[in-house]
């Protein structure tokens, strides 16, 4: 009977939810702004911690675990996840099989005062909570899971793409294509919007005293840096607890012990230098907290399995993938 329940419970939050966003989009109210995309390949842990917009997130291949305000969520492909702005959360990958993210970070409402907000992590400054209105609180108040059928995601893919094309270029109407494709994902996700606690609804975001301790240790970590990552003791002794503590808790909540996530932040943090084009491998070592070259070279190996250059090569031919795979989309189209 509880399990019945706790059921209606779920269904009537789903129906609340799409008669929510249904008004929105009967309306013609909704005016998307797409702040940032990008496509994402890990083998490890991904992820940011807060940002300060709607994080859209497609999983086209892999499984991984989202866990955000404490609650798990696991997703494979075909998941779609939408995070609200200011909600921690970390991204662990499961399995062998590599995770690749289509990512978009976006506000439901063009506002011309966010638009000059830039895409970055927000660490303790809570003054950004101003700068959402209450209509884009509503537009999605919570986690969001939705599971694309099969015969969807070639359309999903394709207006991604198309998205991805449209950043890269500047042609007329450039801002237009990307509402329209960004609305049209948006659309689809919330038609196929599920039960957004499948790790028990009665817990529901229930935060323990051991995940308060990891979100504190996460800011106390983003606060420093990496060039000058704090160790664990000092790490534990911030937050007053043991080192064996803080490890243990990271181990049971993120599935890697406490200096393997610092060590995915150096990667991940290497690896966004390394992508701008603007930095060497030395410089993007120096500027990541590794002490030479050649411990980065060693850490990309252990974690990635690969060395930064060989990282460099596969991004560039993972673009001229993405340009074929959009010009591929384009002449499904026209058929």
């Amino acid at each position: 009977m509880e399990d019945d329940r706790r059921g209606q419970k779920s269904r009537q939050e789903i129906t609340d939810l799409e008669v929510n966003m249904g008004e929105f989009f009967l309306e013609g109210t909704v005016n998307p702004y797409v702040r940032m995309m990008r496509l994402k390949r890990s083998t490890t842990m991904s992820g940011k911690w807060k940002d300060i917009d709607h994080v859209f997130t497609y999983i086209a291949s892999g499984r991984a675990e989202f866990i955000v305000e404490g609650v798990k969520y696991p997703l494979r492909a075909g998941d779609v996840i939408i995070i609200p702005p200011y909600k921690a959360h970390v991204i662990v990958s499961q399995g062998e099989e590599p995770l690749v993210q289509y990512i978009m970070h976006f506000d439901f409402f063009e506002d011309k005062k966010r638009i000059k907000l830039l895409h970055k992590d927000i660490l303790e400054d809570d003054n950004y909570m101003e700068c959402i209105s209450e209509k884009e609180r509503e537009a999605c108040p919570e986690v969001l899971l939705a599971s694309v059928p099969d015969g969807e995601r070639n359309d999903l893919v394709r207006r991604y793409l198309c998205m991805l094309h449209e950043f890269k270029e500047e042609r007329p109407g450039k801002e237009l294509m990307i509402k329209a494709d960004c609305t049209a994902l948006l659309v689809m996700s919330f038609r196929n919007v599920r039960d957004a606690s499948p790790e028990g609804a009665e817990e529901e975001a229930k935060k323990t005293k051991a995940w308060v301790i990891i979100e504190r240790a996460i800011e106390y970590i983003n606060r420093k840096g990496v060039i000058d990552t704090p160790d664990n003791q000092m790490i534990a002794d911030a937050l007053d607890v043991t080192p064996n503590y803080l490890t243990k808790i990271f181990q049971d909540y993120l599935g890697i012990p406490l200096h393997k996530y610092v060590m995915n932040l150096k990667v991940e943090k290497a690896q966004q230098f390394l992508l701008t084009g603007k930095m060497n491998v030395t410089e993007a070592a120096r500027m990541a907290g590794f002490s030479s070259i050649h411990v980065m070279s060693k850490t990309f190996k252990k974690y990635l399995g690969i060395s930064p250059s060989e990282f460099v090569s596969r991004s560039v031919n993972r673009e001229s993938l993405v340009e074929n795979k959009f010009q591929e989309s384009n002449n499904l189209k026209e058929e």
